[in-house]
């Protein structure tokens, strides 16, 4: 695990704090500890660098979790020049010539933390979806304890691991927490595209946001858009890529991951993790011979499961369940090969209008045909009934509690200008619909998935650099359900991959988009109805993912962990051990509950647990040792 952690405090934090944003042996750890500051850091050897980088004037220290790719906007636009580990320096040096004004035109994946000595300031600073999050609390007001790992804060003796039942609801039956509130009380996220500064002198906090999206669509044809988005994906690409750097991808049977494959100017490794040889794996198999690429097939066993239930809730922040870090259990295998990791997450996100309602029409028993149109979102009533359509409610194991529609609405409200959502800004509601499942991305339901990889080895999405979102902004919507640039894109770079199908339609990706969408939508009623290959066990599937609703049927370690865990579920005041029992006897009995059983279990195996319940002696020797 890497990332960044400190106080604002004249006491050193205690070493389980420090410890617990570390992972692997090779990480680089560096230490820092002033008058009324400390700041401690745990980093890929690739990018430590010198931390922290000094300003010219040497009363400046700027740190860097993560990677900076470049500096301006447009045509000023200059990618940063020089090593893998530059970037703390090179912030040191912009922050010389413009101050903190700097961060507002800095391209990357990254959180910065600025301890400025003449202003006597401390800055932290997030990218603009906040893809390396800081998690902040202020005991008394005035110190300030922080962590990239939400888990670690509890660990500090001035945090009170308390619960906040409505967002800890929200996780409980949406997989996350939207915008920057967190479970636990008095913990908040730095909020995405902002400067969160504390002025060491009074202990006043500030928070300036210097970049929110705002869609602005410019009614331009469809393949000027394709010609933009295609050079400028490359470009991020060429950009990155070194030659004496070994990069993996995470390949899958669509289209995203095949993107990047087709945008890399040298072979690459691929992984793909499955339970068997699936057709999604057959498929990403044949897209790596096709581009000459090795092809790592990481297969699960029949414990995976469970053995990610006992390692991955030590990273979880509370947006996605514990097998959603996919890829930690073939952790050594990767490192091993690669230096990089690259996936195409985010592309549905921001180029394929996921985040859209599109219009639906139901055959009955035959299926469901999926409509290239969208239903309007015109109101918050609206918003919050798009999120919660396939939910749960009531859940048994949360008596008492209201409607979880209620508990999303009491948390937004619209201003004079736009929409406010549990303490992020949105320009309008339009914008909270299309940027607020990723503006910041821990609200993304999938946001362990890459905040996992980013702890394994250095790792990049290029769908979130500046120069794609500053684009996805200007697309007219109706190219993100009637046309498809991820597919097109594809078949300008490598035509041999796109002649190659897409795992899930069938289709190859060289088909324009109502030949792919008439004939997607036939393959899949058929495969449904006629001719698929049927998986070796029920929980299987053919996507990379097994079908949970069916594994906890199969497995188990769910009803262990809950029985293991009854003496936590009967103290917390939120929670009932028999109505946790009573949704697992629910889903054996045929009832889908797999949606709150994976997010109850990724809660009790949580480290903040165990420190709830710590006794209060046990709290007071914490706080005495600190003290010393």
């Amino acid at each position: 695990m890497v990332g960044l952690c400190g106080a604002v405090d004249d006491r050193t934090p205690p070493d389980e704090f420090v410890d617990a944003i570390a992972w692997r042996d090779d990480e680089v750890a560096h230490r820092f500890v002033d008058d009324g500051l400390s700041v401690f850091g745990s980093f890929h050897p690739l990018l430590s660098g010198e931390q922290p980088a000094r300003a010219r004037n040497g009363e400046a220290l700027v740190w860097v979790w993560g990677d900076v790719y470049g500096f301006g906007a447009d045509e000023s636009y200059v990618p940063r020049d020089g090593p893998p580990d530059g970037s703390a320096r090179y912030c040191a040096d912009l922050y010389d010539q413009y101050g903190m004004d700097f961060v507002r035109e800095l391209n990357g994946d990254f959180g910065l933390v600025v301890y400025d000595r003449t202003a006597g300031t401390v800055s932290l600073v997030t990218d603009r979806v906040a893809t390396r999050p800081f998690f902040v609390s202020r005991p008394d007001g005035e110190r300030l304890v922080f962590s990239s790992l939400l888990q670690a804060l509890p660990l500090h003796p001035d945090v009170d691991p308390q619960f906040e039942a409505p967002y800890l609801q929200e996780y409980f039956q949406l997989r996350r927490v939207f915008g920057v509130e967190t479970p636990l009380s008095g913990v908040r996220e730095v909020p995405p595209g902002s400067i969160a500064t504390v002025d060491l002198a009074d202990g006043s906090l500030s928070v300036d946001t210097y970049w929110r999206p705002s869609y602005e669509p410019v009614d331009e044809d469809f393949e000027t858009y394709l010609d933009r988005f295609t050079d400028t994906f490359q470009t991020v690409v060429e950009e990155w890529t070194r030659d004496d750097l070994d990069y993996g991808i995470l390949l899958s049977g669509g289209s995203d991951s095949r993107l990047v494959q087709a945008a890399m100017d040298q072979p690459v490794t691929a992984f793909h993790i499955a339970d068997w040889m699936s057709r999604e794996a057959n498929v990403a198999l044949e897209a790596a011979e096709t581009a000459g690429d090795e092809f790592h097939l990481l297969q699960r066993d029949p414990d995976h499961e469970a053995a990610a239930l006992e390692r991955n809730p030590a990273i979880s922040n509370f947006s996605g369940w514990f097998d959603q870090a996919y890829f930690t259990g073939f952790e050594d295998e990767i490192c091993e090969e690669v230096d990089v990791l690259v996936s195409g997450l985010y592309a549905d996100s921001l180029f394929k209008g996921s985040k859209l309602d599109a219009r639906s029409l139901s055959l009955g028993s035959v299926g469901t045909l999926k409509l290239p149109t969208r239903n309007p979102v015109e109101s918050v009533e609206d918003y919050v009934a798009l999120q919660t359509t396939e939910v749960v409610d009531p859940v048994s194991y949360l008596p008492g509690r209201p409607p979880i529609d209620s508990v999303i609405a009491d948390n937004i409200r619209e201003t004079r200008d736009g929409v406010v959502s549990h303490g992020v800004e949105y320009g309008s509601l339009q914008d909270l619909v299309l940027y607020g499942d990723f503006y910041p991305m821990g609200a993304d339901t999938d946001a362990t998935f890459s905040r996992s990889l980013m702890h394994m080895r250095p790792y990049r999405t290029p769908f979130l650099d500046n120069r794609l979102l500053d684009l996805q902004q200007q697309v007219p919507m109706r190219y993100f359900l009637q046309r498809d640039f991820v597919d097109r894109a594809v078949e300008q770079l490598s035509p041999a991959l796109a002649e190659i199908p897409h795992a899930r339609t069938g289709m190859p990706l060289k088909h324009r988009f109502p030949v792919d969408w008439v004939g997607g939508n036939l393959k899949v009623l058929w495969r449904k109805h006629v001719g698929d290959e049927t998986p070796p066990e029920d929980h299987l599937d053919h996507s990379p993912w097994p079908d949970r609703a069916a594994l906890l049927r199969a497995r188990n370690f769910p009803i262990e962990t809950i029985v293991e865990n009854r003496d936590p579920i009967r103290e917390l005041p939120f929670l009932d051990y028999g109505g946790a029992l009573d949704s697992y006897r629910a889903h054996m009995a045929g009832d889908d509950r797999s949606p709150v059983l994976y997010s109850l279990l990724t809660f009790l195996e949580t480290p903040v647990l165990d420190r709830m319940g710590e006794s209060d002696d046990e709290a007071s020797e914490r706080r005495t040792v600190v003290e010393q």
